[in-house]
């Protein structure tokens, strides 16, 4: 039956409804209230704030990377240096908005279905999956994530451990990170040549916890656990996620 509903459901029509629906429960379960509040005044504070955690990804070139540097800078621009004050959540979506031509996003490569596929607002995911891995070394609470569901990366192409990407869909999957420090913080990210630099900014130091990425093949899937290195000095499981193993030419 819902396969039923989805072939009559014209696609925009059903993205209105999720994102309707998306919007009702975070209101009835109180968390669109925990969501960033932002002001003018709150942002030009935060430009101020040191960098205190960095993370460099390279930029793999390619005939699209123009379009992805271009992408990723429309959307750094609807977040850079927005605070986030304890308890708050940052959502990813709520930020960058719908990646459609409207919003001036150009065609870039995407993951879907685990396969490769040309849409507007093409790598993104990179920028999310930034984020999410500076979430992880801070140890911010993660609300929502999604892993990618295949891997079409070789280790030489990879930008990012396997087991740091979040990958996000407008009104399906969201990059959802809550505050759980004692200090405010915001995302500050730049584009230098074909590094994506990404840093977490705070008027007060933070820890950098050590992460680690243990992949194993088993039954034809690669799987990963995420650990983070406690003060206790052991290292402990924090996620667990699976990938179908699906190599790709295309560079990304």
């Amino acid at each position: 039956m819902k396969r039923i509903a989805r072939a009559l459901i014209p696609p925009k029509l059903r993205l209105y409804i999720r994102v309707f629906w998306i919007g009702f429960t975070d209101l009835a379960t109180g968390t669109r209230f925990q969501f960033v509040k932002n002001s003018p005044e709150k942002l030009e504070r935060a430009k101020t704030w040191p960098e205190r955690i960095t993370i460099v990804q390279p930029i793999n070139v390619s005939k699209w990377a123009e379009n992805k540097k271009h992408n990723l800078r429309l959307a750094i621009s609807r977040f850079q240096n927005v605070p986030i004050y304890p308890g708050e959540i940052f959502s990813f979506w709520r930020f960058v908005g719908n990646p459609t031509k409207k919003a001036g996003y150009k065609i870039g490569i995407n993951i879907i279905k685990n396969k490769l596929d040309f849409d507007y607002g093409g790598g993104l995911c990179q920028l999310s999956g930034l984020l999410y891995h500076l979430a992880l070394t801070s140890a911010l609470d993660i609300v929502e994530r999604y892993p990618h569901s295949a891997d079409l990366y070789t280790d030489e192409t990879r930008y990012t451990p396997l087991g740091a990407d979040a990958t996000t869909a407008y009104g399906y999957k969201d990059l959802r990170l809550r505050n759980t420090l004692k200090v405010p913080l915001c995302f500050r990210v730049r584009i230098e040549e074909n590094r994506l630099i990404g840093a977490l900014c705070s008027p007060e130091p933070l820890r950098e916890y050590e992460l680690r990425f243990n992949k194993v093949l088993e039954d034809g899937m690669e799987k990963v656990d995420t650990l983070r290195r406690f003060e206790s000095g052991e290292f402990k499981v924090i996620c667990k996620q699976s990938y179908v193993i699906a190599k790709h030419d295309t560079v990304i």
